[in-house]
């Protein structure tokens, strides 16, 4: 067992909510507006869970777990383009940064659409917090910038989901490593007993989950 429950229902539920994100923003329309607003407080939400649990979640899951040094990358990548990667209980050094820009471009994304406004009928939920002077911008500056970002930020989006969906298929065809099976079993093949997780800490996830739940509640309700 390499990956807790929690991380692995987190996976999925973001998987799902980041799909419609990009489907109703590139869509458009009242409808889909709501779908899209509502989605991306989903992400948030499971944005802050996973920040707290790469603190306090089981040792593959934690940030220690992703961030590795140039050596570390190339001692991993030269043999996987011979198609021998060395066995990994988690992620690979390359994978664990391409998981943090992610959770970071997401982060930025899910953050400017709080604020992000078509000025016709879809606003953020925060649109009117930003007070008439806020960071050396008026309040009309401010927004306009969060919402471009916003909106940009799509496309950064839609190319991480493209290189993380080739990830996988490279994977499966060149090293033959099932990473689906993977992230739905929470198991991995050829990983020694003594790497992998002893507890899932299903409990703590609920009680993370709840409290990440919360603090998205209590910010798009500021």
């Amino acid at each position: 067992m390499v990956w807790d429950l929690p991380l692995r229902l987190f996976h999925w539920a973001l998987a799902i909510a980041v799909s419609i994100c990009l489907y109703t923003g590139i869509n458009g329309g009242f409808y889909e507006m709501d779908w899209h607003k509502t989605s991306g407080y989903v992400v948030l939400g499971l944005l802050l869970f996973r920040i707290a649990w790469g603190v306090v979640g089981p040792r593959h899951a934690r940030f220690t777990a992703l961030v590795h040094g140039p050596g570390a990358i190339w001692r991993w990548l030269r043999p996987a383009l011979h198609r021998q990667p060395p066995p990994m209980a988690g992620h690979n050094p390359l994978a664990g940064w391409f998981i943090l820009v992610t959770l970071l471009a997401l982060l930025v994304q899910a953050s400017t659409g709080l604020f992000a406004t078509d000025d016709i009928f879809t606003d953020g939920p925060l649109r009117h917090l930003p007070p008439p002077e806020f960071l050396g911008m008026t309040q009309n500056e401010f927004l306009r910038l969060a919402t471009r970002i916003h909106r940009q930020g799509e496309l950064i989006i839609l190319v991480l989901v493209g290189l993380h969906l080739f990830a996988i298929l490279a994977h499966r065809v060149y090293l033959r490593e099932r990473l689906v099976s993977a992230m739905i079993t929470g198991r991995r093949k050829g990983v020694p007993a003594e790497a992998g997780i002893s507890s899932q800490r299903i409990l703590l996830g609920l009680i993370v989950g709840a409290a990440a739940a919360g603090l998205t509640w209590y910010i798009i309700n500021l």
